[in-house]
C-alpha cells in the first residue's frame, strides 16, 4: 500500500470530520449558545467522543471562533454590494436588497449565533461590525458615484447606505418577506434621492 495515499486518505478524513464538528456545532450554538452548549452536546450532535472534540478545538470558544470563521458570509455580502457604478440607482439599491435579504436568509443559523453572542463575544461583535462597516462603505460610495453622475441629489451617502441595510436587517429580524416589502422601502428612499 502506497503510505503516501493512506496520508492523503487520512488528511481528508480529518478534514471531512472538521467540517462535520462544524457544521453540527453550528447548529448547536445557534440553538443554545456559547454558554448553554456543553460539550457534549457538541459531542452527541456529532455523533463522537467528547474526547474527538479536544482532537480538533482546545475548547468551547476556539469552536466557535472556528464556526464563525467557516461560516462567515462577508466575501457574499462584498460581492453583492460592490455593484457597477454605471447602472442605474433604482436597478442597484433594489438587487442590492433582495440580495442581502437572501445571503441573510440562506445564513440563517449564522446570523442568529452572531447576534446571540456578540453582547459577550468579541469575536462574534467583530464580524457584525466588519460586515456592516464594509456593506456601508461599500454602498456609500457607490451612492456617492451616482450623485456625481447628476443621477440622485446630493445627500449624506453613508446614511442612505445604513438606511437600505437596516430596512433590510429589520425585515429579516421581523421575518417580514422581502416582497413587497423591500421594492416598497427602496422606492421610498429613491423617491427622497432621485433629481
Amino acid at each position: 500500500m502506497n503510505t503516501s495515499t493512506t496520508r492523503g486518505g487520512r488528511r481528508q478524513q480529518a478534514e471531512d470530520r472538521r467540517a462535520q464538528l462544524l457544521d453540527t456545532a453550528l447548529d448547536v450554538f445557534a440553538a443554545k449558545g456559547l454558554d448553554g452548549a456543553t460539550v457534549k452536546d457538541l459531542s452527541d450532535a456529532a455523533g463522537v467522543a467528547q474526547g474527538l472534540l479536544y482532537h480538533y478545538f482546545r475548547s468551547k470558544e476556539e469552536l466557535l471562533e472556528a464556526v464563525l470563521e467557516q461560516h462567515y458570509f462577508l466575501p457574499e455580502l462584498r460581492r453583492i454590494a460592490a455593484p457597477d457604478r454605471d447602472r442605474p440607482a433604482a436597478q442597484v439599491l433594489l438587487e442590492l436588497a433582495l440580495g442581502f435579504a437572501r445571503v441573510l436568509d440562506e445564513h440563517r443559523r449564522v446570523v442568529q449565533l452572531m447576534l446571540r453572542e456578540a453582547p459577550s463575544n468579541a469575536t462574534a461583535a467583530e464580524r457584525i461590525e466588519r460586515g456592516r462597516r464594509e456593506g456601508v462603505r461599500v454602498l456609500a460610495d457607490y451612492l456617492a458615484s451616482r450623485v456625481t453622475a447628476g443621477e440622485l441629489r446630493p445627500h449624506d451617502c453613508e446614511m442612505s447606505a445604513r438606511l437600505v441595510f437596516y430596512a433590510v436587517f429589520a425585515a429579516h429580524l421581523s421575518n417580514t418577506p422581502p416582497e413587497p416589502f423591500l421594492p416598497a422601502t427602496i422606492e421610498i428612499v429613491l423617491h427622497g434621492l432621485v433629481v
